[in-house]
């Protein structure tokens, strides 16, 4: 196997099943030349291999066309929420602040990658969107989104996302509940953070709104002393 992979393993553990198993998909995408000189190769004619069951499904599927056009499918759309899962896992940054971003950029990538053949990336598209709307506190992300400054800071990007203030308003009144004052204040600190007033117009806290994580640079400079 390695003489045709040229070393590569095909399988490689990662932290979820899900990675996993789509790791173990794209490796084999990759190596779908060599899995082809495996099997018509004398090495694998002259072997037992040929004679077993399983390997002569094993062959099967190798040459089969229509199965490496699925996997094809397949590992275009899981690449992007992959990218996602990531962020997620990743240990160097916090996911709040970043995964609505990274959400609508996978959404927006499979749809891209598919722009011909919307039936493909629909079924996914559904359970994508099902998914964040019921299970993964969208409004909540959309106020890590707010606050981020690498995001909110950047006109052209804030611009494709500028209805994460509805988001953040909605968090601001679950939070403050019926508590006028705390809704006040709350507002006040919004406003102060958009317009980049007081500690934030501080030129130490420009110069790090794209080299410090959101959370610390808003402990740092004000608006989590509430």
């Amino acid at each position: 196997m390695r003489k045709f992979t040229g070393g590569r393993e095909i399988l490689r553990p990662a932290p979820t099943r899900f990675a996993t198993n789509f790791i173990a998909l794209q490796s084999i995408f990759a190596q779908k030349d060599p899995l082809r000189a495996i099997v018509t190769s004398k090495e694998w004619i002259s072997s037992a291999y040929p004679k077993d069951a399983k390997a002569k499904k094993f062959v099967d599927q190798v040459l089969d066309s229509k199965f490496w056009s699925q996997c094809t499918d397949i590992v275009k759309l899981i690449e992007p929420p992959v990218c996602v899962l990531r962020i997620v896992d990743s240990k160097d940054r916090v996911a709040m602040g970043f995964l609505y971003q990274a959400i609508y950029k996978a959404r927006e990538e499979m749809v891209k990658r598919f722009q011909k053949r919307k039936n493909v990336t629909d079924p996914y598209l559904k359970i994508l969107d099902t998914r964040w709307d019921a299970q993964l506190k969208k409004n909540l992300h959309a106020a890590g989104y707010w606050f981020n400054l690498a995001f909110r800071f950047n006109a052209r990007e804030f611009e494709k996302h500028k209805q994460t203030t509805f988001g953040l308003l909605d968090v601001i009144e679950k939070y403050a509940y019926n508590d006028l004052v705390l809704n006040s204040k709350l507002t006040s600190e919004k406003r102060i953070f958009k317009n980049a007033e007081q500690d934030f117009e501080r030129q130490s806290a420009i110069r790090q709104r794209t080299t410090v994580m959101p959370g610390e640079f808003l402990h740092k400079f004000g608006l989590l002393r509430l």
